[in-house]
């Protein structure tokens, strides 16, 4: 919930507040605090920063009611302050005050520390207009010493410039292609990235070589689709890689409920209803809301309003297999961790070997660059199709075949199938020669012709194999433990430049877990044409 006097838990009027703060030195601001204002603002115990201290008594907004008010954090803004980093990427649904606060707190950093260059970059002209009055609001009604001290000397429909502290807040928009060339920005702020036209990719890669190190970056966005930068930058955030992830469902928003008239009920509820009060608390009235939001927005509704960080990202064109399966299925894996996380998330382990069980593992390689496909490979069991492990990384091919060749006699000594295309010769070069692994899958072209080493993946065999994992997707979503599997699958898609081949990852998300996971379906469904040898069915 968000703080409703906040003036008066901070204390002191309003004018003598701001002196105070105006007085409060640069270095300040980062600094962790506790003690009643830390309470008041995040609860009993909670620590902030300089910055979560003084935003509710310097800076005015209008409020949803169009009153002008001091800022007064609400709960996603304070999760936000709590949990943010030097790097942050934030996928959020509509209208939680996150561009405001983000702002809010680039422009105090603006105005507090001498030499600071903030660049908010927007998706158009109007959004970046719209977020400079917000900016512009907060320095007309600063208090006039600190107006006194920080002296702004320019103030146009792009920037504003202070010369007491030799500062300067300026706003673009992506389409600018020039934005941020010959800058060197202390904060930026990328706002709906999701909603950038032209090349995001090359323009965030242009802005963030602009930005000091040690540098603030905030990006954040509204989900529009799935593939594209934004969403591919936020499947690397929850990875592990580049920015901290931070996601806002919209019943963080406290006005988001609508109350039930008297003998009202919601009876009957669903499934999905039932899973959201048992795991999100959700209210009643919240309940109601997203009934109101499921009439109004349809389809949309997943998009505009996010409950989850993989649903809100619709998919566009034909999605090879059943996206409302696999959303199920993440729900529940939310409550079913992986037992065992080694090589730095690489390798996931939910069902460790059993003995007198056989096994099957699927393999995609890749390069092993630092950018780029990963290698993956899917442990499922030979007799149930149950997912037991998986391994998704870069490693060089001699890494991931030794890692492969463990992961097999790990597994009782289990059938590894490598799609053999282009990398994937090295790798069964390698765990054939250097490691000495005999149980490798022979894929016969022909009944009764002679098997070569490896899933060969091309136009008649992938829609084999893809059609294997569609069917267990189908009939046993429950078989498959991974999120980040299930990730890419709901990804997966036909268009009319992968038609032909039986579908291909949406630009920007991958499908290597995919591939690995279909290999191991396809060759555990067609043991008896295809080389089995010594494995039991």
């Amino acid at each position: 919930m968000g703080i409703p006097n906040c003036r008066a838990k901070l204390g002191g009027d309003d004018m003598e507040t701001a002196t105070l703060h105006s007085a409060i030195p640069a270095d300040y601001l980062d600094l962790p605090f506790d003690g009643p204002v830390a309470d008041a603002l995040f609860g009993c115990g909670a620590r902030a920063s300089g910055f979560d201290q003084i935003l509710p008594g310097i800076l005015r907004i209008r409020d949803r009611n169009g009153r002008l008010s001091l800022i007064e954090p609400n709960a996603a803004q304070q999760q936000y302050a709590r949990n943010r980093t030097q790097r942050n990427i934030i996928l959020k649904a509509r209208q939680l005050g996150m561009t405001t606060y983000i702002a809010a707190r680039f422009f105090l950093s603006t105005i507090r520390r001498p030499g600071t260059v903030t660049l908010q970059v927007a998706h158009s002209l109007e959004s970046a207009q719209q977020i400079f009055r917000i900016v512009h609001r907060f320095v007309e009604h600063l208090h006039p010493d600190e107006l006194r001290r920080i002296r702004l000397v320019r103030a146009n429909v792009r920037e504003l410039a202070f010369a007491g502290v030799d500062s300067r807040y300026i706003v673009d928009t992506a389409g600018n292609e020039n934005a941020g060339r010959g800058l060197t920005i202390h904060n930026l702020h990328a706002s709906e990235v999701a909603l950038w036209p032209g090349h995001p990719q090359e323009t965030m890669a242009a802005l963030l070589a602009a930005v000091a190190p040690g540098g603030a970056v905030d990006i954040e966005s509204t989900p529009n689709g799935a593939g594209g930068y934004f969403h591919a930058e936020w499947l690397r955030a929850v990875a592990g890689e580049g920015y901290t992830p931070h996601f806002f469902p919209w019943w963080v928003e406290p006005a988001y409920q609508l109350p039930l008239t008297p003998g009202e009920s919601l009876e009957p509820m669903s499934e999905e209803e039932t899973q959201l009060i048992a795991k999100e608390k959700l209210s009643p009235e919240q309940i109601k809301y997203r009934r109101y939001l499921a009439r109004t927005f349809g389809g949309l509704a997943p998009q505009e309003f996010a409950e989850t960080d993989t649903a809100c990202f619709l998919i566009s064109g034909r999605p090879v297999f059943d996206v409302h399966a696999i959303d199920a299925r993440l729900r529940q894996l939310a409550l079913l961790p992986p037992c065992g996380i080694t090589h730095n998330g690489a390798e996931c382990v939910w069902l460790e070997p059993q003995p007198g069980r056989s096994y099957v593992i699927g393999a995609d390689v890749a390069e092993g660059g630092a950018e780029g496909d990963f290698s993956a490979a899917v442990v499922l069991d030979l007799e149930t199709g149950l997912q037991c492990a998986e391994v998704m990384a870069r490693w060089p091919l001699s890494r991931f075949a030794q890692e492969l060749a463990q992961l097999g006699e790990r597994y009782n000594g289990a059938l590894i199938a490598v799609e053999r295309n282009n990398h994937g010769h090295a790798v069964l070069y390698a765990l054939q020669h250097e490691f000495n692994y005999s149980r490798l899958y022979q894929h016969a072209e022909s009944a009764g012709a002679t098997g070569k080493l490896g899933w060969p993946m091309n136009a008649r065999t992938k829609p084999q194999a893809i059609g294997a994992l569609e069917q267990m997707l189908r009939d046993a979503p429950g078989a498959f433990a991974s999120r980040r599997m299930l990730e890419q699958c709901r990804s997966f898609a036909y268009g009319d430049d992968c038609a032909r081949r039986g579908g291909a990852a949406l630009p920007g998300t991958h499908d290597d877990l995919v591939i690995a996971a279909a290999i191991a379906l396809a060759v555990r469904e067609q043991g008896g044409g295809l080389r089995l040898d010594g494995v039991p069915r």
